[in-house]
């Protein structure tokens, strides 16, 4: 009883290693920072001049800085201005039409066959689509049949009314007949 009274109960009586953290360590930022620095620092003082020097892109990327202009790759061919004249501009301005309306028809031909290829490949597709809605319309129509009986084997109405015999009725008659 006194022990539920005592609030330093748990504190005085019970075993000391319930509270340790059985050896655990709890650190914290700064030591985890502190160890990334120092294996950084070692990393670079060993390896950081042969990385510069062979591959400066990544060098910069570890020491996070922007890389220099002198190891920069130009995006732009570096010609000289005139190198290249271009075939039209030594044409004459005749010959230059000329060959600018061959171009086009040869343009407008090749437009026309491909309109040709997509039509006829749009109306194969229409084709078997409206196959396939037939198909499906008639499909109750279409099934296998035996040759050699006739087509409208229990079909017909005196068929029909002898299959349909009321054996509920045959019954409770036959059980009337009995007790009466």
């Amino acid at each position: 009883m006194s022990s539920r009274i005592n609030k330093n109960h748990y504190r005085n009586n019970c075993s000391k290693w319930r509270k340790s953290k059985l050896g655990k360590t709890n650190p914290n930022n700064r030591y985890f920072m502190r160890e990334i620095k120092k294996t950084y620092d070692d990393f670079m003082d060993r390896w950081g001049s042969y990385i510069k020097a062979n591959d400066p892109q990544h060098y910069y990327s570890l020491i996070n800085k922007p890389l220099p202009k002198k190891y920069k790759k130009l995006n732009y061919p570096i010609t000289p201005v005139n190198a290249y004249v271009p075939e039209q501009s030594k044409l004459s301005h005749e010959e230059l039409q000329k060959r600018l309306n061959e171009e086009v028809a040869l343009k407008k031909q090749k437009e026309e066959t491909e309109r040709k290829k997509k039509e006829a490949i749009r109306l194969e597709k229409e084709r078997i689509k409206r196959n396939q809605e037939a198909l499906a319309r008639e499909k109750n129509y279409i099934f296998w049949c035996d040759p050699h009986e006739p087509i409208n084997k229990n079909r017909l109405g005196s068929s029909q009314i002898i299959k349909k015999k009321n054996y509920d009725y045959y019954y409770w008659q036959k059980i009337l007949l009995w007790y009466f």
